[in-house]
């Protein structure tokens, strides 16, 4: 299940190691002090977590906890970015956002978001005058209209699709799922996928033991060829545990 409470408050307290697209540092730190409580606040982060999104992070997160007030160039855009408190995540809120305020077409909306990822000074250009125009025969000032425009140039050269950060936040939330209610199962599966970096192993070891799930050294006499769940309470010959 993808809004399960526990498995929020497990990616909230940072506890991701193992746990698909959000085990680096900086993306704990950020969920620490985001603590999602749904799928849609693991997609934004997945999607602002790159060079140049990124410097929306603390904006977001203070939006999303009402420690910020939620502000919009024009009103027109509020039904597009009303989902991400007010601030471009996706690529598709620039194409909704040309064809509400500037009058393109679906098409000339794909073209301005593939310009702008690619970054094409001569074709941005063009672009930025054919949004101006649109948006200011739509009543849209020309201060506001460039002004949205420099947020997609800043914002849009490592944008996501909102499709891409869907697909990885999914994996995300599913993961730490599994990690949250199934922790044995889940981290032998994770330490026998990473048999051969030792470093990983090292590190998801660790995390083992943080959760209070013993790793055994090898036995001639117990060991699988991957690593696998052993019963603890079993006894030996002599009546010992």
């Amino acid at each position: 299940p993808l809004d399960d409470p526990e498995t929020f408050e497990l990616l909230g307290r940072g506890e991701t190691a193992g746990v698909f697209q959000v085990e680096g540092a900086g993306m704990r730190r950020n969920l620490v002090e985001m603590k999602p409580q749904n799928l849609d606040h693991v997609i934004a982060m997945v999607a602002l977590f790159r060079p140049g999104p990124m410097d929306f992070i603390p904006s977001y997160i203070k939006r999303m906890h009402g420690e910020e007030e939620i502000e919009y160039l024009h009103p027109k855009l509020e039904p597009i970015l009303k989902e991400t408190y007010g601030i471009t995540v996706y690529q598709e809120q620039i194409m909704y956002s040309a064809m509400n305020l500037a009058d393109y077409t679906a098409s000339e909306a794909d073209f301005l978001r593939k310009t702008v990822a690619k970054k094409k000074e001569k074709e941005l250009l063009k672009q930025r005058d054919r949004f101006v125009s649109g948006a200011m025969k739509n009543g849209v000032s020309q201060e506001v209209a460039d002004q949205i425009f420099d947020n997609w140039e800043a914002f849009a050269r490592y944008g996501f699709p909102k499709g891409h950060a869907a697909d990885y936040g999914v994996i995300s939330v599913q993961t730490a799922f599994l990690k949250t209610h199934y922790p044995v199962e889940y981290m032998t599966a994770l330490l026998s996928v990473f048999l051969s970096d030792t470093d990983k192993v090292a590190v998801y070891a660790a995390d083992c033991r943080r959760m209070g799930i013993d790793v055994l050294p090898p036995n001639v006499n117990a060991s699988m060829w991957d690593f696998s769940i052993e019963d603890g309470s079993s006894e030996t010959e002599d009546g010992e545990t």
